[in-house]
């Protein structure tokens, strides 16, 4: 695929909800977005193949800033990556760079169904025809594994998104987990007797029979979302693919306690974040952990940790001089 030789970049990019959402992050994040607008290797649907090596040397951000600078961007909502295929999903990038919608005698759509074609497998290859499939009346929509299913074979049940499918795979391989959970949520591994706090999270709705596996952790997240907040937490294609990933790293079984358990955080970053699932899978496993326990990670905890490792690093070297002058005394 040759280098593109222009791209567009709005100027309303600084001024609109998502450029003013990313300075408040600091340079890194706006740095990042225009990056990925105009990138080298980028294409006109926004989804394509970008190590952050390569965005870390072109932006001059370093591999840390130009990390930092594309979380800002996940966060905000600007875009999507994923590390095991270094593929990026800048989410409206088809609409700036192409149009909000063509004709289906445009002969772009063409062109853009065989671009979308030659995209290299990736996780947003569903969520991508998903949100462009009739804006750009794309005939041929690639599953999960990247093959080509045609729309116009019309298939006896709606095509569901890329995270939709995942699940419902997951629900087939794990059919008896699955009822099991329906029926029960299963207590946490050997609570310790601390674990006063996680048996006061809300407990989580079961799934209704036929709901993907992922239901079950979305019901008892957005309950206890609403028991803290008293309003419902915002769902789209990007919290439907974090709540399977979420399934994928702890299980059937235990995402859903996790995940009610978390509301319950006090932790400054998640209550100043309002506990967005962002959140909740950046730290899936450290949470779990916590949960399973009984107990509760605050900055507060952890730096304290830290400045005793510290005190005990510092004063080490005097302890010891002092044991030996000690010993020498006794001899």
């Amino acid at each position: 695929m040759s280098m593109r030789e222009y791209a567009k970049v709005a100027p309303t990019f600084w001024s609109g909800e998502t450029g003013k959402a990313l300075r408040k992050r600091g340079v890194e994040g706006p740095l990042v977005a225009l990056y990925l607008m105009s990138a080298p290797g980028s294409n006109m649907l926004g989804l394509y193949y970008q190590p952050v090596l390569f965005m870390a040397h072109e932006t001059g951000l370093g591999v840390e800033g130009a990390r930092k600078g594309l979380q800002d961007c996940i966060d905000v909502g600007f875009c999507l990556y994923d590390e095991d295929t270094e593929m990026v999903f800048v989410i409206e990038m088809a609409k700036w760079q192409v149009s909000d919608g063509l004709k289906a005698t445009d002969n772009r759509c063409a062109g853009l169904q065989r671009e979308y074609e030659s995209v290299p497998e990736c996780p947003f290859l569903g969520l991508f025809h998903d949100r462009y499939s009739e804006a750009f009346h794309l005939s041929r929509r690639r599953d999960p594994k990247g093959e080509i299913v045609d729309r116009r074979q019309a298939p006896s049940k709606p095509l569901l998104s890329q995270e939709q499918e995942q699940e419902q795979q997951q629900e087939h391989a794990q059919e008896q987990e699955h009822a099991q959970a329906q029926k029960t949520l299963t207590p946490a591994p050997s609570p310790k007797p601390a674990a006063t706090r996680a048996a006061r999270a809300p407990k989580p709705a079961a799934a209704k029979p036929g709901q993907p596996v992922g239901a079950t952790t979305w019901n008892a997240y957005s309950t206890a979302y609403v028991d803290r907040y008293g309003d419902a937490p915002v769902r789209n294609a990007k919290v439907n693919a974090q709540i399977a990933q979420l399934v994928q790293r702890l299980g059937i079984e235990e995402a859903p306690r996790v995940a009610a358990w978390y509301l319950t955080h006090q932790r400054q970053d998640y209550v100043r974040a309002t506990h967005t699932v962002d959140l909740l899978l950046r730290d899936a496993e450290g949470l779990r952990t916590q949960w399973a326990q009984g107990r509760q990670t605050t900055h507060t905890a952890a730096a304290q940790a830290d400045r005793t490792q510290t005190n005990a690093s510092a004063f080490a070297p005097l302890i010891a001089e002092a044991k030996a002058r000690e010993a020498q005394g006794t001899e």
